[in-house]
């Protein structure tokens, strides 16, 4: 790998940590709650993965390039249905379940994953550090997954399950996780086993 390309990697890295990191913080220290603050650092943080399509297609990660574009794909769509959503009061008691468990799962996956990340790239693994990269996905990734259809299926729910063109695109997206959950799931855990002695 190039210098640059390392430098570069480094850099994205620590500050995709440092923005999720203080997402995490502001979260937990509002009580849970989405904040003007909160909203901006989660976007900057997420908004940030769609770097990740580009690393992997120009192969300075070895992600594969589909699973990444499938993966940020999803996270962009519920990120943008938590800035339309959240702005709505009538709306955040539903939506305030798929916030809190998307705010958890993808905070604790992304710090453990940015922080293994930026690591890799200085020749570093801690153990501790490789095992909760390699095994919190068990949990977290099913966890992610529910609370982002928490907030995919608001709109319809606000709806009252009315048949429009929300609605076909969730029954749409539905068919999409249902396949590439168990693709990204199985890739995860083939990366645990190669991995984890």
């Amino acid at each position: 790998m190039r210098n640059s390309v390392r430098y570069y990697l480094v850099t994205y890295n620590f500050m995709a940590f440092l923005f999720w990191g203080l997402y995490f913080l502001d979260f937990i220290l509002s009580g849970f709650h989405l904040t003007t603050t909160g909203l901006y650092l989660l976007n900057i943080a997420q908004g940030m993965a769609v770097l990740e399509i580009l690393h992997s297609v120009l192969k300075w990660v070895k992600s594969p390039v589909m699973s990444t574009i499938a993966q940020v794909t999803s996270r962009i769509l519920v990120l943008v249905l938590i800035d339309v959503f959240m702005q709505d009061s009538s709306l955040t008691g539903f939506t305030y379940s798929g916030l809190v468990v998307v705010s958890i799962a993808w905070s604790i996956t992304e710090l453990v994953r940015y922080s293994f990340y930026f690591l890799t790239l200085f020749n570093r693994q801690p153990s501790w550090l490789l095992w909760m990269r390699y095994s919190f996905f068990i949990l977290l990734y099913p966890m992610g997954v529910i609370g982002e259809w928490l907030l995919i299926i608001t709109p319809v729910v606000a709806l009252h399950f009315a048949l429009d063109l929300y609605t076909g695109f969730a029954i749409f997206l539905l068919l999409v996780y249902l396949y590439y959950f168990p693709v990204l799931y199985k890739y995860m855990w083939r990366q645990r086993r190669t991995r984890i002695v």
